[in-house]
């Protein structure tokens, strides 16, 4: 037997904490996870710009006491140079196991609002989905198939 939508959905957003990187928030049909994991700006004589890159993990939970997980990530940089310009934005909606880290330095670098020489990131998709599906397996939901094969055979 499955726990109640809400009981989930408050021990879902019970994981929000100082410590941790990512906030869930209530959605009509869930919860959503957001880890904004590279938010960083930089400007100087030869380069100005920035970068951001966001990680959503919408956990949707249905009446049979099932849910499913759908990734959204959106990444955007921009750079000005001297003599030069860019910008870039990328979006990607699906199942989504990612790590990744950067380091990287400018003149001066803002990197989560502290200032410095150097910004960058770490980020494991596990960090923030483990937890959820810990909490939705402790509460007696499983996830719903939804590869090829369990749409074309129903298992």
């Amino acid at each position: 037997m499955h726990a109640h939508p809400q009981q989930v959905t408050g021990a879902l957003l019970a994981l929000n904490g100082a410590n941790v990187p990512y906030v869930f928030r209530a959605t009509p049909t869930g919860v959503t996870g957001t880890w904004n994991y590279a938010d960083a700006k930089w400007a100087g004589p030869f380069a100005a710009g920035g970068v951001d890159r966001t990680f959503e993990a919408r956990i949707d939970l249905h009446e049979d006491g099932t849910f499913t997980v759908t990734n959204q990530t959106d990444s955007s940089s921009a750079s000005i140079g001297p003599g030069s310009a860019g910008f870039s934005h990328t979006k990607f909606k699906g199942k989504i196991r990612s790590k990744s880290f950067n380091s990287s330095a400018a003149p001066i670098a803002s990197d989560h609002c502290q200032l410095g020489h150097t910004f960058g990131w770490k980020f494991d998709s596990d960090e923030i989905e483990r937890p959820a599906r810990d909490v939705l397996a402790q509460h007696g939901w499983t996830e719903r198939k939804s590869g090829f094969w369990s749409k074309l055979f129903g298992a």
